[in-house]
């Protein structure tokens, strides 16, 4: 159960810069790292387009989505979440989020109008604490 998310300022501002350029549709990227307990240590954050490119939903391009992937196991790491933005709105999950959570067994960062949160799945949405290193 993972409880904190420990991720990088470089990659913070990345995310950032993802949402300000991509505004206003949604970004989307994967988070690539290490499970330690209940921790995940995010080591980089990597940009993938997002297909659907709306305003209110995202969908990781799967060819990209599946070279990070593979890219993170040949390194030793895997992709500990995902990351998405909600440019003009809260960074809390939406009913698409949560729908698609609750499939998707991993972290989710999202970076809103208003600051990033990080949440799991557990029966349920459960906010992470999101840790600056």
């Amino acid at each position: 159960m993972i409880t904190e998310i420990r991720i990088l300022r470089c990659d913070i501002e990345l995310i950032q810069a993802e949402l300000e350029a991509n505004k206003p549709y949604e970004a989307c990227g994967v988070l690539i790292g290490t499970v330690n307990g209940s921790t995940a240590l995010v080591e980089k954050a990597q940009p993938v387009t997002n297909v659907k490119r709306t305003r209110r939903s995202f969908e990781l391009d799967p060819k990209e989505h599946y070279n990070a992937w593979n890219e993170a196991e040949k390194s030793g790491k895997e992709v500990v979440g995902i990351y998405h933005t909600h440019p003009v709105s809260s960074a809390v999950p939406s009913l698409w989020d949560r729908e698609t959570m609750e499939n998707a067994p991993s972290v989710w960062l999202i970076a809103g109008a208003d600051g990033m949160r990080a949440y799991v799945w557990e029966n349920g949405v459960r906010a992470v604490k999101v840790i600056e290193c």
